[in-house]
């Protein structure tokens, strides 16, 4: 009886444990509405659910452009996620330095997993020496090209120069065809040339500096360069690309319209499945070529994607630790399945589990040193706006370098003396 008795009583102490464990609800935003994204991301929620029986997770997407509108709302309400998508660099900083962002440092490093994330992946998500977010995709840029189209021209390798490149964008064009294709009705598309090109073209000290608000200058000789070598790329693009959005001149250069493409290495796999049949085995690629500029020439443009916690999650051990699952290995695996691009974690894969070309590009991320953030996403959301109308006016050819410069210059002032006040 005695013993009986003992039994019923822990069965009821662990049955209690259970009953009063606390219910944890976290609310997870993301940015991707269309399927199969969108389901993806309700998969991952569930699979975590499952394996925390007291977490629920209400997940919500807003579509990419408005997002960056809603995300600066909820976050001054009692609406705030708890775990929500951005992008890594001065978009985030802003709400680091509101303290609207949790900083997870001791959270990654208690633990160790730090340590499971590619180094140059994560140095995206610190800032002042602490850690605020974790990478979901890895992303660069590269030019993707048509070798029937370079064999043709009679180019048998990919660039390696800019001085080359310009020499076989004249021979491509002697085809008859306009050898890029560029659409940038919406403007992050140049940026993401011109980040690549400043880097290149000024001392990265000094383009480093240039990106805090509080500080930035913008009067190296290097940026006006920079807009002379972009504008040297300007008669090589197809006509009318202010007008033309990045998507339609990517369904040009499948049609073999353009030789080339600068797209994003998550793009990649999409050619296999947008593409006409056949036309995935005749790609390859090659990353934006070396200039004799100061900069370092062998940096990658291009920034993951991350997420991270609300510092006013009122459980940020919960949602830190629902952020790792969802940049995690467990996660990746089935990401790249999935979609065909990779997170953040080392050594997830061997290169004969996916197309070539696909590792090749990803690995191309993974080997850099370093990255260099998108330009529309490192600049303050003021500068960026003077910068990216002088930008479409230089692809126009209605500016010049000189007068580009200019404008930012002013913007920029405008921005420090308000830091400054």
């Amino acid at each position: 009886m005695r013993k009986m008795l003992s039994v019923l009583m822990l069965m009821f102490f662990l049955l209690s444990c259970f009953a009063f464990a606390e219910q944890v609800n976290l609310k997870f935003l993301h940015r991707w509405t269309q399927e199969p994204d969108k389901s993806f991301f309700d998969g991952v929620a569930r699979a975590y659910e499952k394996e925390h029986p007291n977490v629920k997770i209400d997940v919500q997407a807003v579509a990419n452009d408005a997002y960056k509108e809603k995300i600066k709302v909820m976050l001054g309400t009692e609406d705030a996620p708890d775990v929500f998508f951005t992008w890594p660099g001065e978009f985030t900083n802003r709400f680091i330095r509101a303290g609207r962002v949790l900083d997870i440092t001791n959270y990654m490093l208690n633990d160790g997993s730090l340590f499971d994330y590619v180094g140059s992946q994560v140095i995206p998500f610190l800032y002042n020496g602490a850690l605020y977010g974790l990478p979901y995709r890895v992303d660069g840029k590269i030019f993707v090209y048509n070798k029937e189209i370079f064999k043709k021209a009679g180019i048998d390798n990919p660039p390696a120069t800019f001085d080359e490149f310009l020499v076989d964008l004249d021979k491509l064009s002697k085809l008859g065809i306009k050898p890029i294709a560029f659409g940038n009705s919406e403007p992050w598309a140049v940026s993401h040339y011109i980040a690549a090109i400043n880097q290149k073209s000024v001392p990265e000290e000094i383009w480093e500096k240039d990106l805090d608000p509080a500080f930035g200058m913008w009067t190296d000789p290097g940026y006006v360069e920079a807009l002379r070598i972009y504008s040297e790329l300007v008669p090589y693009f197809n006509d009318y690309s202010n007008a033309l959005k990045h998507d339609q001149t990517k369904v040009a250069f499948y049609q073999g319209l353009n030789a080339m493409a600068y797209i994003e290495i998550v793009e990649i796999p999409t050619i296999a499945t947008d593409a006409p049949e056949g036309f995935f085995d005749k790609i390859g690629v090659f990353p934006f070529p070396a200039t004799n500029g100061p900069g370092d020439q062998h940096y990658l443009v291009g920034y993951p994607e991350g997420f991270v916690v609300s510092a006013n999650s009122k459980h940020p051990e919960e949602a830190t630790d629902f952020l790792k699952f969802l940049t995690g290995k467990q996660t990746g695996i089935s990401e790249l399945k999935t979609f065909g691009y990779f997170n953040g974690i080392k050594n997830m894969i061997s290169p004969e589990e996916v197309q070539p070309i696909v590792y090749e590009t990803a690995k191309l991320v993974m080997d850099s040193d370093k990255m260099v953030n998108w330009l529309d996403s490192s600049l303050h959301a003021k500068i960026w706006a003077v910068y990216s109308v002088e930008l479409q006016k230089l692809t126009d050819q209605v500016t010049t370098p000189e007068k580009a410069m200019e404008a930012v210059i002013e913007a920029a002032k405008k921005v420090r003396e308000e830091f400054n006040q």
